[in-house]
């Protein structure tokens, strides 16, 4: 259900919007509906458990700390 949503936005890119959704032949809440659709998929991929992802490959130790493992490796890469 569509339903009308009010915002403040400054004129110039109130302007930029609407050129843009010409050129690609949407309309401004069509492109924002679409922005909020990515938005919220990067938002997930954020979330998403290493865990689940490494028991796909075995079981990771018990532990098994993410951030340190990956500031290990950005060490050894960078050298530092």
């Amino acid at each position: 259900m569509a339903t009308k949503l009010t915002l403040s936005v400054d004129e110039e890119k109130i302007r930029k919007i609407k050129r843009i959704s010409k050129k690609r032949g949407r309309s401004v809440s069509k492109l924002f509906e679409d922005f909020i659709d990515d938005f919220d998929r990067k938002e997930k991929v954020k979330d998403v458990d290493i865990n689940k992802i490494i028991g796909a490959f075995g079981k990771a130790p018990k532990n098994f700390n993410v951030d340190k493992a990956k500031w290990e490796y950005l060490k050894k890469k960078y050298d530092l």
